[in-house]
């Protein structure tokens, strides 16, 4: 009985055998060869969907990275998120989030205010998720910093063995969970600490270096340094320090900037012999070159300078006015806001060469205050870009990714510089 049903089923269906046949020898072995690619680009990409994934790999397909001859490294804050749009995703080496706070406990801030920690909300949230696949997929590095820049937070820290420890933890646990690729620690004492903590910040380096080489050997640990710390240590000891971790990106910008008495280069690349300039670039990393290989030290590259209220606009360096309602305040001028800031007239703006960097003056028609731009263009950040190169220091980071809008020079800058042929 059930075999004659079965024989009418046919006769009603007669292409029935011919459709099953084809699911099995074409869209069954089609169906799982997608789900093992899924599982193999999640278990490969775990941080956004195997659609996004696929996505990225055909946009890396279409845009291959480029081989590169030293790192090009880029910083994007979690306040500056809406610029990745901006990245050049075949030109970056590394991109790192900045960044996670930890407190005296050596736990991450999670709720600062009765609120969520930015930092924290937006490392959890889905934007950096699909930045860290898209990174990856493209051919680069993706790390995250982590911050302390409280003094009593730091000598709390480095005072408890067992807060070490519990940091330490914590980036193992990021790091495998989020399969990033490296750490960077970005601890900034304001001042010259008391004596002994910097004696205890190396011995933290020192753990945290030689439970990544156990736990974790193919992350990659860089620090955060200040240009003077070779003359004046504070707490970083920068001989030892190079021997534990893999960079030292040198924040070398902020010579002059929100505080300063004057107005003047954000990144001078001479003039500290002169005694034209308190510091600048090019005596800083003789001295890091002298302390570290050079193949560990990241230049830091500012895409940007500093607008002062000042007392004489036209007089480089002049006295700053303290900020306030009626003078205006100090502001960062990013790369692209001095592309499009009008104010800014070319017979207002003069180059000066000790610092390679342009300068340029205006006054505010609301409050009538002459203003003093010292700003990076083209011709200033092209001067870095060829002294790391000349120099041949390991690469250059960038403070911050996105700063130059959708201005194409600085790309082709870094092509023509720091790309393979």
């Amino acid at each position: 009985m059930e075999d004659s049903v079965q024989s009418e089923k046919v006769k009603q269906f007669p292409g029935l055998n011919k459709w099953i046949k084809i699911f099995f020898l074409f869209c069954l072995p089609v169906l799982l060869l997608i789900t093992a690619f899924s599982f193999y680009l999640y278990s490969k990409y775990p941080n956004t969907s195997p659609f996004n994934s696929t996505g990225y790999l055909i946009s890396a397909y279409a845009h291959p990275h480029l081989k590169m001859e030293k790192e090009v490294i880029g910083f994007i804050p979690y306040w500056r998120m809406d610029d990745i749009k901006y990245i050049r995703f075949d030109l970056i080496s590394e991109i790192i989030y900045f960044s996670l706070s930890v407190n005296e406990n050596g736990q991450f801030v999670k709720v600062i205010s009765g609120e969520t920690d930015p930092g924290w909300r937006w490392w959890k949230g889905p934007t950096v998720n699909k930045l860290i696949t898209r990174t990856q997929v493209s051919g680069g590095k993706f790390s995250v910093s982590i911050a302390m820049h409280k003094n009593e937070t730091l000598e709390k820290f480095l005072d408890n063995p067992d807060s070490q420890t519990t940091l330490i933890t914590n980036l193992l646990q990021e790091v495998q969970s989020r399969h990033l690729n490296g750490i960077n620690i970005d601890f900034e004492y304001n001042g010259s600490p008391p004596e002994g903590y910097r004696e205890k910040f190396t011995m933290f380096s020192q753990t945290l270096a030689n439970t990544f080489e156990k736990e974790s050997p193919e992350t990659e640990l860089s620090i955060d340094t200040f240009p003077l710390s070779i003359r004046k240590p504070r707490l970083f000891d920068i001989p030892k320090l190079g021997q534990f971790y893999d960079k030292i990106v040198v924040m070398s910008y902020d010579f002059y900037g929100v505080s300063s008495d004057i107005a003047g280069p954000t990144a001078p690349m001479g003039g500290f012999v002169e005694e034209r300039y308190l510091f600048d670039i090019t005596t800083a990393y003789q001295d890091y070159s002298q302390a570290i290989p050079k193949e560990k030290i990241i230049m830091g590259v500012p895409y940007y300078g500093w607008d002062w209220p000042v007392e004489n606009g036209k007089t480089a360096q002049s006295p700053t006015l303290k900020g306030s309602d009626r003078n205006g305040y100090p502001s960062v001028i990013s790369y692209g806001r001095a592309k499009d800031f009008n104010k800014l007239q070319n017979d207002q703006c003069s180059f000066e060469p000790l610092a390679q960097t342009k300068w340029c003056w205006y006054t505010d028609l609301e409050t009538n205050a002459d203003h003093q731009v010292w700003l990076e263009d083209n011709q200033s950040i092209e001067a870095k870009f060829s002294f790391a190169k000349n120099q041949d220091l390991g690469g250059v980071a960038i403070w911050v990714l996105g700063y130059d809008k959708d201005y194409p020079d600085l790309w082709k800058m870094i092509t023509k510089k720091f790309t393979k042929r």
